[in-house]
């Protein structure tokens, strides 16, 4: 019987030392977590850059690397000479195209969205043969937009006060194509940028 309170002695003793022990600070420690990264296409992103929803969704196509893009060329493999057969914008023209794309909120903090540039030209300056112009024009809505629609690359972009998570804008497309020799003249190839930071 006393060999018995011994043992529970000394069991008592350990626990109560490692206890001790445990609420203490360590000199070292290893532990194994898991980490998911996904890297996700633009639709899908945190910040999802997706095509409109109706049928003027189809001008936006995917490139390369997944990456969406305003495609108004026969290579749009949505519109292009596979399917509609549309190569290109009318000359002498103005051409409207409500809902091409939008910019959705897919995190979990409300954001000020920045995009640069919203206008686009191209000037055939040998013989005047032609002028493109490009406008993204955002739906206004409910939100608080702020412009500074001056040519300069550096400061042509559009501010949204906040997006909230969820929310989204939607953009159209406004292009003029000038005079009939435009065609074949004038063609714009270039990026967006688009910023997102938490507020």
């Amino acid at each position: 019987m006393e060999r018995r309170k011994f043992v529970l002695s000394v069991g008592a003793l350990a626990a109560g030392g490692s206890l001790t022990l445990g609420t203490g600070a360590f000199s070292s420690l290893e532990a194994e977590r898991d980490v998911a990264v996904n890297v996700a296409a633009d639709a899908s992103a945190y910040l999802g850059i997706q095509p409109g929803d109706g049928p003027n969704g189809n001008y936006v196509d995917t490139t390369s690397s997944d990456a969406l893009a305003i495609n108004l060329t026969g290579d749009n493999n949505n519109i292009g000479n596979g399917l509609a057969g549309g190569q290109g914008l009318n000359a002498n023209a103005i051409t409207g195209i409500e809902d091409i794309f939008q910019v959705k909120n897919q995190g979990t903090q409300e954001i000020e969205l920045k995009i640069a540039p919203l206008a686009f030209s191209d000037v055939d300056m040998n013989d005047f043969d032609g002028i493109l112009g490009v406008l993204l024009v955002p739906r206004i809505g409910q939100l608080e937009l702020r412009y500074d629609l001056s040519w300069e690359p550096s400061v042509n972009l559009m501010s949204i006060s906040t997006l909230s998570p969820g929310d989204k804008i939607e953009f159209s497309l406004v292009a003029f194509a000038l005079p009939d020799s435009a065609v074949d003249s004038v063609a714009i190839d270039d990026e967006i940028e688009l910023t997102a930071e938490a507020i």
